[in-house]
């Protein structure tokens, strides 16, 4: 549901920076806001997610489960892959390669997602323009977050 709000909002998120104020528009129709509590699970890792979210406002952790396929207990309990923070956004793995989630994403307190359903945000990139900013940016994004996590490991190995 398009909103003046949402789409300041919109304008405020790196995945969408470069877009216009119009594009902005066409997204923001199509998105909905969901509130979640502290330990809500948004997207649970096995399972098919089917939307694209913005967190607006909270934190969520990105997890791999203490439980893992088939019931089985890992050696150690969760583990912590990201923390995620106002701006960040998630569930384009599932979108992208179009399958299961392959972590869980928790709120660690109260928040707000903007929700862009599946099919809403594969029509979306179907549009040349908007997809190509969108993917360039989660590339950027994925980047990021990859390069961060091998700095997090180097410094484990050296210190371990």
């Amino acid at each position: 549901m398009f909103t003046t709000k949402t789409v300041e909002i919109l304008s405020h998120v790196e995945v969408f920076a470069g877009l216009t104020r119009d594009d902005l528009k066409v997204i923001s129709k199509d998105c909905q806001r969901i509130r979640f509590s502290e330990g809500e699970t948004l997207i649970e890792k096995g399972k098919s997610s089917a939307a694209f979210y913005i967190l607006t406002k909270g934190k969520v952790k990105v997890i791999l489960p203490e439980r893992i396929e088939g019931g089985k207990e890992r050696r150690v309990s969760e583990i912590t892959l990201n923390i995620l923070n106002e701006g960040d956004c998630f569930g384009e793995y599932s979108l992208i390669e179009k399958k299961p989630g392959s972590a869980s994403v928790v709120g660690l307190e109260p928040g707000e997602v903007l929700k862009l359903e599946k099919r809403n945000f594969e029509d979306l990139m179907t549009n040349d323009r908007i997809g190509k900013t969108v993917y360039r940016n989660l590339l950027r994004i994925l980047i990021r977050r990859l390069r961060k996590k091998e700095e997090e490991l180097d410094l484990v190995l050296i210190a371990g």
